[in-house]
């Protein structure tokens, strides 16, 4: 299915691609040094995600689910988020 991870703050689309989970489309989106800033990622099952060196500042992660994701060297600096872990 095609995903799309828009802006927060307006809404454009900042990465799109064809996986099967938003999990998977972020990994992707990382690894191919998608500029995810601002990304809205509410109630985000991310859960085991490999999110190595992301770009997530400002991302929108209220209720995102981050258990056992690897965040090592990701900015997430200005996120608003009240994650689960």
């Amino acid at each position: 299915m095609k995903i799309e991870i828009k802006s927060r703050w307006t809404g454009i689309v900042l990465f799109e691609v064809e996986a099967g989970s938003l999990k998977i489309a972020l990994e992707l989106g990382v690894k191919q040094d998608a500029d995810l800033s601002g990304a809205y990622l509410k109630d985000a099952d991310l859960r085991g995600a490999d999110l190595i060196g992301a770009d997530l500042s400002g991302a929108y992660l209220r209720s995102a689910e981050l258990s056992g994701a690897v965040i090592k060297g990701a900015d997430i600096s200005n996120a608003e988020r009240n994650i689960e872990t």
